[in-house]
């Protein structure tokens, strides 16, 4: 077996993985060196908060660094608490315990402060340092924290190699042009398996565009120069329309998979070339940032012989695109 033929079946070896390890390495040495050359005591835990925040993509890490700077800063005003307390005689196990199990349970909650209790643990059970006082000891655990949380930033801000905005658009693409595609298959075409495995394929992609618009919010937030969309929330909003989008397609779908013989032939082709149209019209919208629906989608005809349960699913389906094309036209809008 040739060398490209084993890298293109190791994980390992594929191009985005062995990116975000270099990066990942990268991380670790910066933020030893950096924590090594201002003098701080135990470098490794500058280190691990770096490990934590760091993301493929400049937006997430940059959010997921901010997360973890404010639950940083919470658990460690809650460790500085329990270290007075001890101070005062408070029962040193019985002071940590109530600390970080009562910001484990806040951390349910709210899951951006999820590093709260960690922090709390990691000053309220970090061992004397000589020369160093208790306080002293916390405010270091904290800086050291935040040190490689910097680092983490810089190294996402220097390397990240795409934008998430740019991945989401064409991922919105791809899904899109592929649910068009199954709806022009025959209703036999597929078997209940496949149409499940179809169906399951298409919720991980929607999952992982999910994740996408939230890193290409933040990216948005962060690092646009420039007018930007009408509000942060633009990918999310995209994402909650393009989800809808597929669900009224899959349930035409099924409709039309249940009762193909009921419906009659013409009936369900005039169903899919307009639900299709309407998916193919969907993409391009997304892949030209935003043309206009009226150009692309068009109406069901009245006459066109499509049963009223099908009527009313293509109205919602072709609805909710040209709610897609407005927003990706006022983002467009807002860049000019």
């Amino acid at each position: 077996m040739s060398f490209a033929a084993l890298a293109q079946r190791l994980p390992f070896f594929d191009a985005e993985r062995r990116h975000h390890g270099l990066q990942l390495a990268a991380t670790v040495l910066l933020a030893f060196a950096v924590s090594a050359v201002l003098g701080l005591p135990e470098h490794l835990w500058a280190v691990m908060s770096a490990l934590i925040v760091l993301r493929p993509n400049s937006g997430s890490t940059w959010e997921a660094s901010w997360e973890r700077t404010r639950a940083t800063l919470v658990g460690a005003l809650a460790g500085l608490l329990g270290v007075f307390l001890q101070h005062h005689g408070s029962p040193p196990h019985a002071t940590l315990l109530a600390i970080v199990s009562g910001l484990a349970f806040v951390s349910a909650a709210s899951p951006a402060l999820r590093s709260a209790p960690v922090a709390a643990l990691i000053i309220l059970a970090a061992g004397d340092i000589a020369g160093h006082s208790a306080p002293q000891v916390a405010m270091l655990r904290v800086a050291q924290i935040l040190i490689g949380v910097g680092v983490a930033m810089a190294v996402a801000l220097a390397s990240s190699r795409y934008r998430a905005a740019d991945r989401f658009r064409a991922g919105c693409v791809t899904l899109l042009r592929q649910m068009a595609r199954q709806l022009q298959q025959p209703p036999a075409a597929q078997t209940e398996a496949q149409a499940e495995h179809a169906a399951a394929a298409v919720r991980g992609a929607l999952v992982r565009l999910s994740v996408l618009a939230t890193g290409a919010d933040h990216e948005t937030r962060w690092f646009r120069r420039g007018p930007g969309p009408a509000a942060a929330s633009h990918h999310r909003r995209a994402a909650t329309l393009l989800a809808r989008i597929i669900q009224d397609a899959a349930m035409l779908k099924r409709l039309i998979r249940a009762n193909a013989r009921a419906l009659g032939a013409p009936a369900t082709r005039e169903a899919t070339r307009l639900a299709g149209a309407a998916l193919a019209s969907a993409a391009v919208l997304v892949e030209t940032h935003g043309t206009p629906a009226g150009d692309l989608v068009a109406a069901p005809a009245s006459d066109a012989p499509v049963g009223a349960g099908l009527d009313a699913l293509l109205r919602l389906l072709l609805d909710d695109v040209r709610q897609l094309a407005d927003l990706f036209r006022v983002s467009v809008d807002n860049t000019v």
